[in-house]
């Protein structure tokens, strides 16, 4: 760390001075967001003020901000850095970022930190190798990533199947599958012939923002008795937040439906996620895909976090995201 710079562990004697700062740091953005109610924004500092995290910033011997990070299995999440206004500009932000960049690249972790979209921070973060990887109305999340990491097993069970990771040699089976949801994939705009799709999907060719393959998991489901082709799962792990598991597919052939195959599939999955620290999941699903709908909504994803195309301009079909807290405690998109 540069010498005129140090940290200190924060505690609870420093509320009064976070919170002034918290005001003179953010109160312009948040302003221009959603405008500013103060006794809102005070009402939720105190509510979710916890100092275990946090370390003050202290510049040739002054307090002039807060630097706070999480750190999980998944990776290290700046949850905040607020530096007074007339300290800003000395690059003081950039070289405690670089600090906290440098100790993840070491240990092979990413780092996660969201940001208001109109908060000129923006640029500094992709300055220092930041990309998006997922929005809200108001919000990027940005991330740097870490070395690759495997985050499920290549072959797991459930009670009457197994799913491995499938690879061009199985293009066969993921046509057939893809062929036998045709109805389904053109409610959705999938437009390609099968053959195609099934490319697209084991050369992992579409991902979120800012996504890389190895974060993506593509699973053959198969019987474990007769070993016959079910159907096929695809995952991507940390999208849009770093603890988040995103079900980017899950078909089933038709002879097989309901059957249990799907249920039994998403609790070993979510199982799975909740073991090595993902906080939720999500899926999008077409809103005409009526089967679909009831079939998550049954599994516990019920709370809706963006509609996406149809009459908002996308050019797209209808399709709604879903999410399901998998520790209980659903989260929403607050002011901050």
């Amino acid at each position: 760390m540069r010498s005129d710079l140090s940290l200190r562990p924060a505690n609870e004697r420093d509320a009064d001075f976070l919170w002034q700062l918290h005001c003179a740091a953010l109160k312009p953005y948040i302003q221009q967001t959603w405008g500013w109610d103060e006794e809102f924004q005070y009402r939720y500092f105190q509510e979710h003020f916890k100092p275990q995290h946090s370390h003050i910033i202290r510049y040739m011997g002054a307090e002039i901000g807060v630097l706070t990070l999480e750190e999980t299995p998944l990776g290290i999440t700046l949850s905040n850095i607020e530096i007074l206004p007339q300290y800003q500009g000395l690059g003081i932000g950039t070289a405690l970022i670089r600090e906290v960049l440098e100790r993840a690249a070491s240990r092979g972790l990413p780092v996660s930190l969201r940001v208001l979209k109109i908060n000129p921070a923006c640029q500094l973060y992709l300055r220092l190798g930041f990309v998006i990887v997922g929005e809200t109305d108001t919000h990027y999340w940005m991330r740097r990533e870490g070395a690759p990491r495997t985050f499920l097993p290549d072959r797991w069970e459930t009670e009457s199947c197994f799913l491995h990771l499938a690879d061009e040699r199985f293009l066969d089976q993921l046509t057939l599958i893809l062929s036998e949801n045709q109805e389904i994939l053109r409610e959705m705009g999938q437009l390609l012939p099968p053959h195609e799709q099934a490319l697209q999907a084991l050369r992992h060719s579409v991902l979120p923002p800012g996504g890389v393959p190895w974060r993506e998991s593509l699973y053959l489901i198969r019987d474990l008795e007769s070993r016959d082709t079910i159907g096929f799962l695809a995952v991507y792990f940390g999208y849009p937040a770093p603890d988040t598991m995103y079900i980017g597919s899950l078909y089933l052939r038709p002879v097989f439906q309901g059957r249990g195959f799907g249920r039994e599939i998403v609790r070993h999955l979510e199982a799975q996620a909740k073991q090595i620290g993902f906080r939720e999941a999500r899926i999008k699903v077409g809103l005409k895909n009526w089967r679909a709908l009831r079939f998550w909504t049954a599994c516990g994803y019920s709370r809706i976090t963006r509609i996406r195309g149809g009459e908002n301009g996308e050019g797209k079909p209808a399709a709604v995201e879903l999410q399901k807290p998998l520790n209980g405690d659903p989260r929403g998109e607050v002011k901050p």
